[in-house]
């Protein structure tokens, strides 16, 4: 019998919570001490119809979300796959079967645009016109370890324009892949991610890694702590 691991419950929390990362604080950022510029990989797995100018042009606006606090992102293209299932459940139980080799610091999924997603957006828009209610999801880390996620990297319909862009869902899961929750102001993010710079020179980390506090306060300190849940017979 095959099952998956229960974190499908926190994801569904997840989905629930993820609203907003919080409003800048601007004086109270550019106060804090991060550091030196520091590099992380991320490595991608990308559906067939996402370009690399597209790759670019994601990265580019993260980094420039990422300079605040002297962090730049590099891509590393890893695969490109056919959707492991429709929902972002189905990807993000993928991303967690996968362990993160030595090149990757973070794991990114980016999802491109079906003909079962036009028809889903349709459905959606008219339930949003309807009753108010937005029922897509554009993208979600996991939060076992914070170091796995997954955006929509391709928007169409007037509904999701409304609300957000790819540029702006992948600096949103950005911060969560740093090891930010959601709070209303930025003050405790700064912090995580000024804690995260200063695990640099923690003797105890893998210096091939870059690490990070989880949104429940863990410090995973190298590949080996990203625990994987692989499907078993």
């Amino acid at each position: 019998m095959r099952y998956r691991f229960p974190y499908y419950l926190f994801i569904f929390i997840v989905f629930l919570e993820c609203t907003t990362i919080g409003f800048h604080e601007k004086k109270i950022r550019e106060g804090m001490d991060f550091g030196e510029e520091s590099q992380f990989r991320v490595c991608l797995i990308t559906e067939p119809d996402i370009t690399k100018e597209e790759i670019s042009n994601l990265f580019s606006a993260w980094n420039e979300e990422l300079s605040f606090y002297q962090l730049k992102a590099l891509p590393v293209e890893v695969a490109v796959m056919e959707r492991p299932g429709f929902w972002g459940t189905d990807i993000l139980g993928y991303l967690m079967e996968r362990q993160l080799t030595k090149d990757c610091d973070r794991l990114l999924y980016l999802k491109g645009r079906t003909w079962g997603d036009i028809v889903f957006e349709v459905m959606t828009l008219g339930i949003f016109v309807g009753v108010g209610l937005k029922l897509e999801v554009q993208g979600a880390v996991e939060g076992q370890t914070n170091t796995r996620g997954y955006i929509k990297a391709k928007y169409i319909s007037t509904i999701q324009m409304l609300f957000t862009s790819p540029k702006s869902t992948l600096i949103h899961e950005g911060y969560h892949l740093l090891g930010c929750g959601h709070q209303l102001f930025m003050k405790e993010c700064y912090e995580k991610i000024r804690d995260v710079k200063l695990l640099l020179t923690d003797p105890n980390r893998d210096p091939n890694f870059f690490p990070v506090i989880t949104t429940s306060g863990k410090k995973i300190l190298s590949q080996d702590q990203v625990i994987s849940y692989p499907n078993k017979d």
